[in-house]
């Protein structure tokens, strides 16, 4: 800044760059605080999922175990009955040449009553590992889960073979005469109502927990996008000092020379230069600095979850800034003329005074004389604006000439 910096250009650059200070500041910090939208959490809905699994898991296991109790007591009934357990009888006496008459006892049990207890040992050896897991290992159901397991293992015989079918029978009697399968009921329960306790326990938070859904990636990384949008508006308001200092220059490398010409029989020249250089828009580009600064405001506000339309608005709002700053500069025109030939005045001193000129030029023509007095070369330019001057003096010598004989036709003193 120096003494040719207009104070239009100073106060333009204190605004933007407030505006800019507060904008930005608002969306920085509305893209920092964002966060995603809650959604319904996917960790606590799977629990509920695999919970419902293993509370069906162990209906399974509970009813297998009931029924497995129903099917031993039945078994051991038709066990009994049919002699299974019951020690080797002594061959019948026979006579010579009869044939053998078969062992009632044995004969009468099929493969069917144990294929029941069979099946349901099946179902209740994969339960152990999940029932232990639940309610604990018990001493008093070890020898049972024991017993499952070598029940389940004996092989279906072939019912055509009376032979294999008993044999598979005694072994299956042997395995579970004795089980305690109560107990292995009674854990089945027990598991059951633990797993649908926690089944509850899961559906009940996986209907009210929710999680932050991630903030969607794009081009850039959400840092880069941040830092890219506020880089481009301290850019825009860098080149905006520059334009200042550039412009406030130009008005001194060019009037600064003409003083002494001025006192050296060339007035007109430095008068001229100074109405040029009042005819010359102001520097600074507050519009790029507001512009940019309001774009990303706005891209903040509108859609915070997605940074990469933070530097688009930045330069959305750089370029739409411009433009609307050189329709106001051309809706301004030379409206500013006179106050800004004024004010550079104040500073030159000019030897021809300013005020004569602007007198000279009829309101609502402001630009007209500006294009004329730039299409002069400077020479002409100079005796132009003398000539204006010699005019407004003459004018206003007449004026006074007037004022005075008025004055005295009517006897009032001077």
């Amino acid at each position: 800044m120096n003494e040719y910096t207009r104070r239009e250009e100073v106060r333009a650059t204190f605004i933007a760059s407030a505006i800019l200070v507060l904008c930005i500041a608002g969306a920085v910090f509305r893209l920092v605080m964002v966060q995603g939208k809650l959604v319904p959490d996917p960790v606590a809905r799977r629990a509920a999922q695999e919970s419902e699994v293993r509370v069906t898991a162990a209906r399974t296991c509970a009813v297998a175990g009931e029924k497995f109790v129903t099917e031993i007591d039945v078994f051991k009934k038709l066990a009994k009955s049919a002699r299974l357990n019951a020690p080797p009888e002594a061959p019948p006496p026979r006579r010579w040449g009869a044939p053998p008459r078969p062992r009632e006892s044995e004969d009468k049990l099929s493969w069917t009553a144990a294929q029941a207890v069979h099946k349901q040992a099946t179902t209740l050896a994969n339960c152990r590992e999940p029932t232990e897991a639940t309610v604990g290992s018990k001493p008093d159901a070890a020898a049972a889960w024991k017993a499952i397991g070598a029940a389940a293992a004996i092989a279906p015989p072939d019912e055509k073979n009376d032979q294999a079918t008993l044999a598979a029978n005694k072994k299956m009697y042997e395995v579970v005469g004795e089980i305690p399968a109560d107990k292995i009921a009674q854990a089945t329960r027990e598991a059951e109502q633990i797993y649908r306790t926690q089944a509850e326990r899961d559906k009940a938070r996986a209907e009210t927990a929710v999680i932050r859904e991630p903030l969607p990636e794009g081009i850039l990384s959400r840092r880069a996008a941040v830092s890219i949008g506020v880089a481009l508006t301290v850019i825009a308001l860098l080149i905006s000092y520059v334009s200042v200092r550039v412009a406030s220059m130009r008005r001194l490398a060019t009037l600064v020379p003409l003083r002494a010409a001025a006192r050296t029989g060339s007035p007109g020249t430095q008068a001229a230069s100074i109405l040029k250089a009042a005819a010359a828009h102001n520097g600074g580009e507050p519009g790029i600095v507001i512009g940019s600064a309001i774009g990303g405001l706005c891209a903040a506000l509108l859609q915070p979850a997605d940074a990469d339309l933070f530097v688009a608005g930045v330069m959305a709002g750089l370029l739409l800034g411009l433009a609307l700053q050189w329709v106001v500069r051309l809706g301004v025109g030379a409206s500013r003329w006179r106050a800004r030939a004024a004010e550079l005045s104040e500073i030159e001193k000019p030897a021809i005074p300013i005020v004569l000129v602007l007198s000279g030029v009829n309101q609502g023509l402001e630009a007209q004389f500006i294009q004329y007095l730039r299409a002069l070369s400077v020479p002409d330019a100079a005796t132009a604006v003398e000539k204006l001057a010699s005019q407004a003096e003459e004018r206003i010598l007449a004026a006074a000439d007037a004022d005075a004989a008025a004055a005295a036709q009517r006897g009032q003193p001077m």
